[in-house]
């Protein structure tokens, strides 16, 4: 059975990603402008399945790979939402609350799936998928 902090740790991670496809409909139209439809909607289509994969590997299957590299990409995700703040290139408004709402839950999720209880979890063998009680 997974211990809570990995099913709370998914949870965050799925409601980020909710919140990232939201940011990325309000952007839509700039981005559309910028890159074309072709290119934006497949960037977005990779990024989100890319973090839907590593969710549900990590936080469902006991991947440490999809773990660390879910934490990686919060990292960079973090790292992106600190230098716009820095540089002032912070999006203002919903967009800007929705982008930083976004990151705290990666962040928060990311903590999660280290805590004591899931990395315990983590080490051991997990051959197929396990219910939840």
């Amino acid at each position: 059975m997974r211990p809570k902090s990995v099913i709370h740790a998914e949870r965050l991670y799925l409601l980020a990603t909710v919140l990232l496809l939201a940011g990325t409909v309000m952007a839509w139209g700039p981005l559309q402008e910028v890159y074309g439809t072709g290119l934006a909607a497949g960037v977005t289509a990779l990024i989100v399945g890319a973090f839907l994969l590593l969710i549900l590997f990590a936080t469902r299957r006991g991947s440490n790979v999809a773990r660390v590299l879910l934490v990686v990409l919060t990292a960079l995700g973090a790292a992106s939402l600190l230098w716009q703040i820095a540089s002032g290139q912070v999006a203002l408004g919903l967009l800007g609350v929705i982008n930083t709402v976004q990151v705290v839950l990666t962040v928060l999720g990311a903590v999660l799936l280290f805590r004591p209880n899931a990395a315990t979890w983590f080490a051991r063998a997990h051959d197929d998928w396990e219910e939840d009680a």
